[in-house]
């Protein structure tokens, strides 16, 4: 029999993102970051004042997870109930980075105590959770992730895979909108995993 499967996001979902990459900014480039709104983009300046445009944030992201992903510290109770789901269900964690940088990051995860498969992924990630579903053959799918626009991407895509909407940093969390698509919000994992466990009940 086929067992369930959990597809999770990785920053702001498994592991702490907003702090470090804050660190990061001021360290690496003498930027600062101010969380005034869900986009990045009109949230960091330089030293001088001035906002950094859209187009430059690919490039910083990239130089984040090249340097700092060890720095990130995972979200509290994300590995122990990971752990426990892990007894009985696959996990992926699929995470919008580059394919290069799935290494490093499945590294950093396991130092965490995740040591899951880790899929770099770039866009919306329905089409890789479809592919997921018919790789896994999975009983019952849930995929967590902190941004409403995944959620929409999964749905129209996977229907029957149920979206449970997180929002794990407290700097963050105000900012994000809602995902009408989602199934469930709950941002903590000692509240999420029973509300997992109800969801994947049925094939344990």
């Amino acid at each position: 029999m086929s067992r369930p499967l959990i597809i999770s996001d990785c920053d702001g979902v498994l592991v702490q993102f907003a702090a470090p990459f804050g660190d990061y900014l001021a360290e690496a480039h003498d930027m600062t970051m101010k969380l005034d709104s869900y986009a990045l983009a009109g949230n960091v300046r330089t030293r001088d004042g001035d906002l950094v445009p859209q187009k430059a944030f690919p490039a910083l992201l990239d130089g984040f997870f090249r340097t700092h992903m060890p720095r990130q510290q995972a979200v509290h109770g994300a590995a122990a109930s990971l752990a426990r789901l892990a007894t009985w269900c696959d996990v992926v964690v699929l995470t919008n980075i580059k394919e290069v940088h799935a290494p490093a990051r499945t590294r950093a995860l396991a130092e965490l105590g995740m040591g899951y498969e880790v899929l770099g992924n770039d866009g919306p990630k329905g089409p890789p959770i479809q592919a997921l579903l018919a790789r896994f053959q999975p009983s019952v799918a849930v995929f967590i992730d902190d941004l409403p626009h995944h959620h929409a991407s999964v749905a129209a895509l996977v229907p029957q895979v149920h979206r449970l909407h997180m929002v794990a940093e407290d700097e963050l969390r105000h900012l994000v909108p809602e995902a009408k698509e989602a199934h469930a919000r709950i941002d903590f994992w000692a509240e999420a995993l029973p509300h997992i466990e109800v969801i994947l009940g049925d094939s344990k």
